[in-house]
């Protein structure tokens, strides 16, 4: 009798780490958690599961993990710390009901997510051998993407329509992200720290709620979006032209900066800004006119090497105002001085001319969004494997108390 027993038990236990599958449908039921060479052989034949994957910190099974038969995961699926991996075959992949990570595995090469179209969240960070990020049957439905600290030149087969937030940061070698199907952000689109001649396709963007611009060389978009309801921003890009036809309101801070090859800045139809406007350190940006402006509940911050500023319709600046460039030509009498008193608010009113280092009141040399990307990178990868970690002793300290 005890002998049964144990071998009950045995087999339970085997279930609940490699999964319980069915012959007639291939289901198995999760969570597994995969921490050895049997455990993906016993995974290999699942085409569904119910329930989140963990494979992590696999150091002797070889280089190429091959999951060609996984069809769908309702929960998450996630490759960590995975030190010899080369290469993930999820060939045959549809959907992820809940996260796709792959973290943290430094020799994984390549990625194959040949059918993959749905996934609620795309997690790939910290894979510094990973050279291409190719979804062949169109990525159509997915709610975060993050892809921090890789190696990939390009990023294709992103089709979805909307998405709430999008983190793309600390890829040296990325030169391309079409976006061209993107119609809607409904979070926060981060594009920082890439390869400096990054060309980004916003083509068909007509909603964003908040977005931050970091290091492209160029621009294709945002000709469509009407009203930003958080912050815009454009930093130590490469592009000579900026052109925001649509624009009307911006419920955050506008910052243009550090662009120094910007000649040309149009924002035609920008009549509120919720926060300031904030234009500093555009060398080659001779003229600053924002024809429609009526309101900045903010500070408005000019500086630079400019000619000239034209506000003709500014009434309302509920902040301080600062204006200084490097440039001899430039007058305060011509459109600047008369902002002050009943129109500035603050406390602040400066207008300088042929000012040798032009001061800005607000810092234009933060980079902490790229950093920052790492950082949230890591701090999502540890708590990430706290959880796993917490349900793997969870379930054996159960398995425990029914042997006793």
């Amino acid at each position: 009798m005890f002998y049964r027993f144990f071998i009950l038990v045995n087999v339970f236990i085997y279930s609940a780490i490699a999964g319980s599958s069915s012959s007639s449908s291939n289901s198995c039921t999760g969570p597994i958690q995969v921490k050895s060479n049997q455990d993906v052989d016993a995974l290999r034949n699942c085409q569904v599961v119910e329930g989140s994957i963990a494979i992590q910190n696999l150091s002797s099974y070889g280089d190429i993990i091959n999951l060609s038969q996984l069809q769908q995961v309702h929960g998450d699926l996630v490759f960590e710390g995975n030190g010899d991996l080369t290469q993930v075959v999820l060939a045959s992949l549809k959907q992820v009901d809940g996260k796709l990570a792959f973290q943290n595995n430094r020799q994984l090469e390549r990625l194959d997510l040949t059918q993959l179209t749905s996934v609620q969240s795309l997690d790939i960070s910290v894979e510094p051998a990973l050279h291409a990020i190719l979804f062949p049957s169109g990525l159509s439905q997915i709610d975060t993407l993050t892809v921090t600290d890789t190696i990939a030149t390009k990023i294709e087969g992103l089709t979805t329509s909307k998405i709430k937030d999008v983190h793309i940061a600390n890829n040296k070698y990325l030169k391309n992200i079409n976006m061209n199907h993107l119609q809607q952000v409904n979070g926060v689109m981060t594009i920082a720290a890439n390869s400096p001649n990054l060309t980004l396709d916003l083509s068909s963007l007509s909603s964003i709620y908040q977005g931050d611009f970091r290091d492209l060389a160029q621009l294709v978009g945002l000709n469509k979006v009407h009203q930003i309801t958080g912050d815009l921003s454009f930093v130590a890009n490469s592009f000579s032209a900026l052109s925001l036809p649509n624009i009307s309101q911006i419920a955050g801070t506008l910052t243009v900066s550090n662009n120094l090859q910007l000649k040309n800045l149009s924002v035609p139809q920008l009549q509120m800004l919720g926060g300031a406007l904030s234009l500093a350190n555009n060398t080659q940006l001779s003229s600053v006119d924002v024809p429609k402006l009526q309101e900045v509940d903010g500070t408005v911050d000019i500086t630079g090497n400019f000619d000239k500023v034209s506000l003709p319709s500014l009434v309302d600046v509920r902040g301080g105002l600062n204006v200084q460039t490097s440039s001899n030509q430039f007058s305060c009498d011509d459109g600047v001085n008369k902002l002050q008193g009943g129109v500035t608010k603050g406390h602040e009113f400066t207008c300088k001319s042929n000012v040798s280092h032009p001061t800005s009141a607000i810092n234009h040399n933060d980079t902490s969004t790229s950093d920052d990307a790492t950082s949230s990178a890591t701090r999502q990868y540890t708590t990430t494997t706290h959880v796993f970690l917490a349900m793997t002793s969870g379930f054996i300290i159960s398995i425990y108390l029914f042997i006793q």
